[in-house]
């Protein structure tokens, strides 16, 4: 069952999109459990204290209190991966809202209309989630002796290139050395729509990246990767990770 959280302070809005997402999940066969929240405050404490686990998080920006935005990047500190989705009147804050990663927006003035997008998107990228367990079985170096290690790739966070030449690897639970081989010919091996090269010294899972914070990819587990040195660096891997988003609306 999909586990939805709703967190918008108009009660009456919170109602009517609640039966709308029942309505709009129903027509593609699936029945959600939604939970309703009327502050950012309330869905804090229900993931942090509670542990309370959602896989869809249908946030509004504007909030009286905590921001819809301070609330996200709370949200990734504290949740496991949850698909994101902004709730706005205000169109022009949707470059803005990628930075606390999320997937994308629903604009409340096409409500109808944008839900009915929105939900065909997700379902689409949950499918993706389940269909993107293949795994790889890579040779690692572990005290000293060479490996074969066989791990999913979605469980693969980065690859990362040293001025030394070594090869690191980083997944959701471990951290391994891997043969000396330029990244391109891992990335090979990757899909190249989500392991996108950062600065030429990593490889990167955007699906693990959770916020952009002080100039720094902020992932799954804490870890961190810079958007590069150089402002022209750290442009261009903000425009990589835009049109990821994108492609996926």
């Amino acid at each position: 069952m999909i586990r939805i959280a709703i967190c918008d302070d108009d009660l009456n809005f919170l109602d009517s999109f609640e039966r709308l997402l029942t309505r709009s999940f129903a027509n593609v066969g699936q029945r959600p459990m939604i939970s309703k929240f009327s502050e950012g405050k309330s869905l804090i404490k229900k993931v942090e204290k509670e542990n309370q686990i959602f896989d869809i998080i249908f946030l509004d920006v504007e909030m009286p209190g905590v921001h819809g935005f301070i609330v996200a990047q709370r949200l990734r500190e504290v949740s496991p991966p949850f698909i994101l989705v902004f709730t706005t009147y205000i169109e022009n804050q949707s470059r803005e809202g990628y930075l606390y990663g999320a997937f994308r927006y629903v604009f409340k003035n096409n409500l109808e209309d944008e839900i009915s997008e929105a939900v065909a998107s997700i379902i689409s990228k949950l499918d993706n989630w389940t269909d993107n367990q293949e795994e790889i079985t890579l040779k690692c170096r572990t005290s000293g002796v060479l490996e074969n290690v066989t791990m999913k790739k979605t469980d693969i966070v980065f690859l990362q290139t040293e001025k030394t030449r070594r090869v690191t690897l980083k997944t959701t639970y471990s951290e391994y050395e891997l043969l000396v081989k330029p990244l391109s010919e891992y990335a090979e091996l990757l899909d190249p729509s989500v392991f996108v090269s950062i600065m030429r010294s990593y490889l990167l899972n955007f699906n693990h990246v959770e916020a952009i914070e002080a100039g720094s990819f902020i992932l799954t587990g804490g870890l961190t990767v810079p958007l590069g040195i150089k402002r022209e660096a750290r442009n261009a891997s903000m425009e990589k990770y835009l049109k990821f988003l994108e492609e996926r609306i």
